[in-house]
């Protein structure tokens, strides 16, 4: 008989998340993962003037506020038909850039690399009672010090996007048609003065320290890919005139690529505790989640570094849980290089505000990728307020519920891993923890029949 081990809270910045899974013979048989918080910040929006949305979004989430404001943008400028400037494009990626820059050095250092390294006895922000520690002590030793050194650069990143932003996290910067400011001389001169570090660190500790824990845990190379269903909605893909293209808005199911289309965008609440009126309902039956299921033409999806990697055909090694780690690695580098070359083309005191007029009537859409994958915001306005907000996040897409018989992305790269220790079952928390969710947490395992135990998994 299968045993039950369940995982609560995981994976939530704001929240909590809990993963269940059944074992039978040291392997996942089956896996369900549960959003167990609702926010409902849509329906927060419903009645204020559109233009608070950019600013208003950033509250969904502490850790990739600036992406709710790319995205808020983007709809409000599809619904008021504005274009913004070359200038204004520049800037607003450059900020958006930093946030990628902190959270991917914040994810491999203070969120992966514990399940790998052993940090100091007695270090009081983590202890783990696992021993699947295999690195030699003095390459132990040397990615601990990275481990506390890359809080210094993941802080640096945040200076940047400070500087063009006027704070981090929720920025004051991103705006439509732009940002709200021009750029100085001596905004570009410090942002590159700090990107020249940042750069150097990912070059010469990053990268290394990710293909060494790899080396010594290769069989996470073979578990943990789930369908191999890949999703962008585009990445810094507007330069290609500048030399530098990152990732065009491309699916990749079957064995086949495809240009996106929106269109085929739909999300279903058959297994969350939503109603047919779309009103919470936590006694829905069967359902289990407050996440939705977004889908592609009927089919889930991984969104996130590894499915850009892969789709702009930079890195196509393979689809697991140590690929995606070394995707969201590879990425940091590809980011500093588009930042550098954006920065050598901004001009500095060009003005890109005005006045805007909201319409009465309008429908926008803004889907752009972020830190952790494709974000969408979808938008109505009417009587010049928001009657309608939507947002769909890259966790709704990583970690959705099943629909039919359809396992969500998450729970279906749960499925068929290996679990050697079921009172310890570190693998779990390494897979989920490859989507990169937003905290660290303590697990709890209840196997029937035993007695609970709580697990530190990061």
């Amino acid at each position: 008989m299968a045993d039950t081990i369940i995982i609560n809270p995981v994976t939530r910045i704001n929240g909590f998340m809990e993963i269940a899974a059944e074992v039978g013979n040291n392997v996942i048989t089956d896996a369900r993962t549960k959003g167990l918080m609702f926010r409902g910040f849509e329906k927060m929006l419903t009645g204020r003037a559109p233009l608070d949305a950019v600013y208003f979004t950033q509250r969904i989430c502490g850790i990739c506020s600036t992406a709710h404001s790319m995205a808020s943008a983007l709809a409000l400028e599809d619904a008021l038909g504005i274009v913004p400037s070359e200038q204004g494009r520049y800037l607003r990626d450059l900020l958006h850039a930093c946030e990628f820059l902190q959270n991917h050095l914040r994810h491999l250092y203070q969120y992966t690399l514990p399940d790998y390294v052993k940090l100091p006895e007695g270090y009081p922000l983590f202890k783990t009672d696992h021993n699947d520690y295999r690195l030699p002590d003095n390459v132990n030793e040397r990615m601990v010090n990275d481990y506390f050194e890359s809080m210094e650069y993941s802080r640096n990143a945040h200076k940047m996007l400070a500087i063009l932003g006027g704070k981090a996290p929720h920025n004051h910067g991103v705006f439509i048609g732009g940002i709200t400011s021009p750029v100085t001389a001596d905004m570009i001169i410090a942002i590159k003065s700090i990107l020249f570090g940042i750069e150097k660190f990912i070059t010469e500790k990053m990268l290394p320290d990710v293909y060494e824990i790899a080396a010594y845990y290769s069989e996470y190379y073979h578990f943990g890919g789930g369908y191999g269903n890949l999703l962008t909605y585009g990445c810094f893909q507007h330069y290609k005139e500048l030399g530098t293209l990152y990732v065009d808005p491309y699916i990749y199911t079957n064995e086949q690529y495809s240009h996106l289309d929106p269109e085929l965008i739909t999300q279903s609440d058959e297994y969350a505790w939503f109603n047919e009126a779309n009103e919470p309902d936590r006694e829905k039956p069967e359902a289990y989640s407050w996440i939705r299921a977004p889908r592609y033409n009927g089919v889930p999806f991984e969104v996130g570094p590894l499915a850009r990697q892969w789709l702009s055909g930079e890195y196509r090694h393979g689809i697991s849980v140590m690929d995606r780690t070394i995707a969201r690695v590879l990425e940091a580098k590809k980011i500093t290089q588009i930042m550098n070359t954006l920065l050598e083309n901004l001009i500095p005191g060009v003005p890109m505000q005005q006045e805007y007029v909201i319409p009465a009537q309008a429908n926008g859409k803004g889907l752009i990728d972020t830190t952790r994958g494709s974000l969408g915001h979808w938008l109505t306005i009417e009587d010049e307020k928001i009657l309608f907000y939507q947002v769909i996040t890259p966790s709704a897409w990583n970690l959705s519920t099943q629909t039919g018989e359809k396992k969500g992305t998450a729970e279906q790269a749960l499925m068929g891993a290996p679990v050697k220790d079921e009172s310890m079952p570190v693998e779990i928390g390494r897979i989920i923890r490859s989507f990169d969710p937003c905290v660290s947490c303590a697990t709890h395992v209840i196997i029937p029949g035993k007695t609970s135990k709580i697990i530190p998994v990061v």
